[in-house]
């Protein structure tokens, strides 16, 4: 660790450390969309997302470092942290759509609650846009439904209090988010990472999705049973 620079908990793919008021980590993804992404959302006057400030010396990213507390993994959240979260993902979609075509949006497609930064108990930022593309709104609430809610690990909620706090989510979001596209999105999201050819010390990923997969799909049918046989 070279001095003067503090590394930061998490970062599963890369070490990232902070330096003063500002956060380096080595660019991953695709690099031009993101930091487009990045100096749209100041344009926009979105404050709760990082600046991109350029690169250093070792070609790392400089970004600001946003303040508040990030959760050490899932876990559960109660209905106002839910809905909080939800109307995060909102506001940050509706600032992105400018730059994307045909009612897409700027995914960040790891919408996960270590993502976020929390202030005072309650989520107030977007954090790590490594994975940030062109996609649909749906898509990504899928994965921030599926990991806010820990579907597959929260053994606390049987299905019909995970679709009850499914519901607050979506709500939260937006009215035209109907529960049966959500668990299909969630569904797709984790058939995606199931069948993905991950690196070996991921491997555990794949597990975990297939397990939530299992999970979802008991809730998909809790929602909308099968008709009786006649």
């Amino acid at each position: 660790m070279v001095r003067g620079e503090t590394r930061l908990r998490g970062g599963w793919m890369q070490q990232v450390v902070r330096i003063g008021d500002t956060v380096r980590r080595a660019p991953r993804g695709d690099v031009a969309f993101i930091r487009a992404l990045l100096g749209h959302l100041e344009t926009a006057g979105f404050a709760d997302a990082p600046r991109w400030f350029g690169t250093d010396d070792k070609g790392r990213d400089i970004l600001s470092f946003v303040e508040g507390e990030v959760p050490p993994g899932l876990g559960y959240f109660d209905d106002a942290t839910l809905a909080a979260a939800a109307r995060l993902i909102r506001r940050y979609h509706d600032a992105t759509a400018v730059l994307c075509s045909d009612g897409r949006v700027a995914c960040h497609n790891d919408l996960n609650p270590c993502n976020f930064a929390f202030r005072g108990g309650v989520p107030a930022a977007l954090l790590d846009f490594d994975n940030a593309a062109e996609g649909e709104r749906i898509f990504d609430l899928g994965w921030a439904a599926w990991t806010w809610l820990n579907v597959g690990n929260d053994r606390r909620s049987p299905p019909e209090e995970q679709l009850r706090r499914l519901a607050v989510f979506a709500a939260a979001y937006g009215p035209e988010v109907e529960l049966g596209p959500l668990l299909d999105a969630m569904l797709l999201r984790q058939q995606l990472l199931g069948e993905a050819r991950l690196p070996w010390r991921l491997w555990l990923l794949g597990a975990w999705a297939r397990k939530s997969r299992v999970a979802t799909l008991r809730l998909k049918n809790a929602f909308s049973p099968a008709p009786p046989t006649p």
